[in-house]
């Protein structure tokens, strides 16, 4: 695959509280959630028409084509309703952290010739890890002008930059 500049649709997601929960579990105990939490991201990232770029702990990072920026929001949401369940299995105190951002990055195969793999780079999947973290969704303003108006009532919008939280 080629390195191109494309215009993508950032989603990064992960676990608040993830650390302390787990710290006093063994590792193939951790395993196990991690796996089914990697296939529950998966399964709805997918349904919603994204493609996962890579887990990093109890964290996603994955993309969407711009014209799915609503189905991008519409999977952080879904995750976030999906985490309780799966955390109250396992008798975890965790809430989905999520944030999203419209940006233009590279995208290609990255690495050496014997492991490359899939990736984005740029200043915008910086921006995205520099939203903020913890429990919630997150957007930037791209994303929030992309969505319906009946749909942005619910974001309350915060600065430096501008992002919006979920409040619903």
């Amino acid at each position: 695959m080629a390195i191109t500049e494309s215009k993508l649709v950032l989603l990064s997601i992960d676990l608040a509280g993830y650390t302390r929960a787990v710290a006093s579990l063994d590792a193939l105990t951790v395993a196990r959630f991690l796996d089914t939490w990697y296939r529950q991201c998966a399964d709805t990232i997918r349904k919603y028409g994204g493609r996962v770029v890579k887990y990093m702990g109890d964290a996603c990072l994955a993309v969407f084509p711009p014209e799915r920026t609503v189905d991008a929001v519409d999977t952080a949401r879904e995750l976030a309703d999906g985490v309780a369940p799966l955390a109250a299995k396992h008798q975890l105190p965790l809430r989905l952290g999520a944030n999203l951002h419209l940006a233009v990055v590279a995208e290609g195969e990255f690495g050496p010739d014997d492991d490359r793999r899939y990736d984005v780079l740029g200043s915008g999947v910086n921006q995205l890890f520099l939203m903020g973290g913890g429990a919630g969704v997150r957007i930037t303003e791209p994303i929030y002008r992309q969505l319906p108006n009946e749909r942005r009532a619910a974001w309350q919008r915060h600065k430096p930059p501008a992002t919006y939280v979920y409040s619903g």
